[in-house]
């Protein structure tokens, strides 16, 4: 347990750091006006499925690198992250071309026109910046499939800081800098992305640690087959990540139609939960990094040692959000905003969401350890079946035929979270059953 935390611990801050940053760009647009923060707010809604889905699908990458290392394959590392780069740019280009497309409906989404104007110029900052943010993530899943993830996250919780400069310089004018507004935060934005890809890249090039490990060529002797293992294993990956994405933005609509305190409520409760799921998170991905070397190097009772004890961590963690949720959940929401409507509607969200944080964890740690065996085609429609099928028809049916509400949508992605965990554990005891 102690091995998987220590490479748990800079995942976990680094997917902090991404939620954090997020929580200040909106506190800085914010001082400007409603607009653009709505405006912001719209954008990255859109922006944020193919960034999700593409994130799934590279993660590929972190198991296919951890188990060459497993197996001591080497030059298979270089040729994974040659070939990841190289999928990476060629993902992001068709995804970069279906926004441009999309620019052309933005006034179809039902927003206000101030809104949709002030998104314009914002709206292509933020799509340009979906390159350098993704070649950063294909980068930062070799060093963690490796084992390295201290670096990753130093330069990114340094690009982290340079984006909050830049905001202040960009968006008030600070330091005799144009004062730019939201296209300043765009901008701010797309900068600090382009930085922390080439600092990783550049990192990556000179590092001793990857004396061996790098490809002996970038640009060519490419082949379809090292292309189609990884999309074979990251398109069900990424289809994961749309699928819970997409049944959470489902709820918040359904929330939407109980009035703007309700919405208000779920937002509290969502942007807690996150920051709950974050350690979780990491540790899964840790753990999918280990059961990947594990699996590469056939060693079984390896990957069952750290299966087990990454759920047992899990569950005692979980426990501990848990009773925060239950027993802090008035005081958590007052920290937000000043309305006793909204902070009672919170508070009782609160309550599922405590009762849901160990179903949560223990289904992200299955999916870590399925992930590090290559296992993603199941886990996909088990993920696709307790969202889509159970948890959004029943957070309708509790909140809607029942009464009960936006806690009884929240009933529903915690029911669809239980079966999850369940289906997902006996996923989990089937594959170790038959492997030999």
């Amino acid at each position: 347990m102690k091995a998987t935390l220590w490479l748990a611990g800079p995942i976990v801050l680094g997917n902090l750091g991404q939620i954090l940053i997020g929580v200040v760009d909106t506190l800085m647009i914010g001082q400007i006006g409603v607009a653009p923060l709505g405006a912001a707010a719209f954008v990255n809604n859109i922006f944020v499925i193919p960034l999700v889905a593409l994130m799934g699908v590279l993660a590929s990458v972190t198991v296919l690198v951890a188990q060459s290392k497993g197996a001591g394959n080497k030059r298979q590392v270089g040729r994974h992250m040659r070939h990841g780069l190289a999928l990476t740019v060629l993902l992001c280009l068709g995804a970069i071309a279906l926004l441009a497309v999309n620019a052309g409906f933005l006034d179809r989404f039902g927003q206000e026109p101030v809104v949709v104007e002030a998104a314009r110029g914002y709206y292509w900052l933020i799509v340009l910046s979906l390159l350098p943010a993704l070649f950063y993530h294909c980068l930062k899943s070799v060093w963690e499939g490796l084992g390295w993830s201290q670096a990753p996250m130093v330069v990114l919780l340094c690009g982290i800081g340079l984006n909050v400069l830049l905001n202040w310089l960009l968006i008030f004018g600070a330091w005799g800098f144009p004062e730019l507004g939201l296209m300043g935060a765009g901008w701010a934005t797309l900068i600090a992305r382009c930085v922390v890809a080439a600092v990783m890249f550049g990192l990556t090039l000179r590092a001793k640690r990857f004396d061996g490990l790098l490809p002996r060529r970038w640009l060519s002797g490419y082949e379809w087959s090292e292309f189609r293992s990884m999309l074979k294993l990251g398109l069900p990956m990424g289809a994961q990540h749309l699928f819970e994405v997409g049944a959470f933005a489902g709820a918040g609509i359904m929330v939407g139609w109980l009035g703007k305190e309700a919405l208000a409520a779920h937002q509290i409760a969502m942007s807690c939960a996150a920051m709950s799921f974050m350690i979780p998170l990491g540790v899964s991905i840790a753990c999918g990094i280990r059961v990947g070397a594990a699996w590469g190097a056939g060693d079984l009772p390896g990957m069952k040692l750290t299966y087990s004890t990454t759920l047992g961590f899990t569950l005692l963690q979980t426990i501990v959000s848990a009773l925060t949720f239950l027993l802090g959940g008035e005081w958590l929401a007052g920290q937000f905003v000043d309305n006793d409507a909204v902070i009672a509607a919170a508070a009782s969200i609160f309550v599922v969401v405590g009762l849901f944080q160990i179903f949560d964890g223990a289904q992200v740690a299955c999916l870590g350890a399925l992930r590090g065996m290559s296992d993603v085609t199941v886990p996909m429609w088990i993920t696709f079946g307790t969202y889509w099928v159970a948890a959004l028809p029943a957070g309708y049916l509790f909140g809607f035929t029942f009464g009960w509400g936006a806690v009884g949508v929240w009933s529903g992605l915690a029911l669809g979270l239980f079966l999850a965990a369940v289906l997902l554990w006996g996923r989990l005891r089937f594959r170790f059953r038959e492997t030999p």
